[in-house]
């Protein structure tokens, strides 16, 4: 396995922990001279299970993905004042559950991936699961996980 970080993959969702977490892997990119690849995964409004059964059709899935490539450039713009000008930035998205498909995102030689701590209540974690636990699990790279903001 290479030691030399060529990517910085960062889960975005537009919450205060993943601005966080964008700011740190903007910082870790520049430090290594690496691609930083914001990346926002979202579902339909019917949600991950229902998109696996049923995934929406082609127009529907254009404009929930112009819509979430919208919220992804938003992010970007509250978190580091728009897409970085001094490093190369490749911001995606992809629809479907966001555990495993930021663990897909990150598995080339060479990436990083920088997580939020979610910071959500044992019930939710109970019911929906935790992100940065999962990623540090099934992670083939190394994993960076920014704790909430005042941790």
């Amino acid at each position: 396995m290479n030691r030399t970080v060529r990517r910085v993959v960062v889960g975005v969702d537009g919450s205060a922990n993943s601005l966080a977490a964008l700011r740190k892997a903007a910082q870790e990119a520049r430090r290594h001279h690496a691609t930083l690849r914001p990346v926002l995964v979202y579902s339909s409004p019917m949600g991950d299970y229902i998109d696996t059964l049923w995934p929406p059709d082609p127009r529907t899935a254009r404009e929930l993905d112009r819509a979430a490539y919208r919220r992804l450039v938003d992010s970007c713009e509250r978190a580091l004042g728009g897409l970085p000008a001094d490093v190369r930035c490749v911001p995606t998205t992809a629809l479907g559950p966001p555990a495993p498909l930021l663990v897909q995102a990150s598995g080339e030689d060479g990436d990083v991936l920088v997580v939020g701590d979610g910071g959500h209540g044992a019930l939710h974690r109970l019911l929906k699961g935790s992100v940065s636990r999962y990623c540090l699990r099934h992670c083939d790279c190394p994993v960076m996980v920014v704790p909430p903001a005042g941790d």
